[in-house]
């Protein structure tokens, strides 16, 4: 009984340290389309061990009846992989989140998190209107998901 219990800690040890943190590849866009907080959208993406995820928010309410979880394409893994690329390479510049004010609406924000040389890399990607760039407009197209994120075609996303 001792020798089944110490080599089922080893091997708990073992994958604990072996694998990632869950949701390491994840952008969180809070889109703000006028000041009223009800019509506020949250949308957070992520991407683990394959699969993508989706939990939606609109106002100040609870998420959607169903979060949405699917395996991801190829040409999805890619897309997200670029976007937070921008980020992390400086393409989509973060600001000092403790030091930045919000800005009127209409604005968005998005919250980025990814997995770099075994560390973890966050930032806060802020701008005052609501068209997005270039590596987020394809990566929200991608996954399909621009208007259920709260962009429309006028935003540019």
């Amino acid at each position: 009984m001792r020798r089944n219990w110490s080599s089922g800690l080893v091997f708990c040890a073992t994958a604990a340290f072996a694998a990632p943190p869950a949701f390491a590849n994840r952008m969180t866009f809070e889109v703000w389309p006028d000041p009223s907080p009800d019509h506020t959208i949250f949308c957070s993406v992520s991407l683990t061990d394959g699969w993508i995820s989706l939990v939606q928010v609109k106002g100040a309410g609870l998420p959607g009846q169903i979060p949405m979880r699917w395996r991801a394409s190829l040409s999805e893994v890619e897309a997200l992989s670029d976007s937070l690329q921008a980020f992390v390479g400086g393409e989509l510049g973060s600001v000092d989140a403790y030091a930045s004010r919000q800005p009127s609406t209409p604005f968005l924000t998005v919250t980025w998190m990814t997995r770099l040389d075994d560390t973890l890399t966050t930032g806060l990607y802020m701008q005052d209107s609501l068209l997005l760039p270039q590596p987020l407009t394809d990566m929200l197209a991608s996954l399909g998901l621009a208007q259920t994120c709260g962009f429309s075609a006028k935003d540019g996303g």
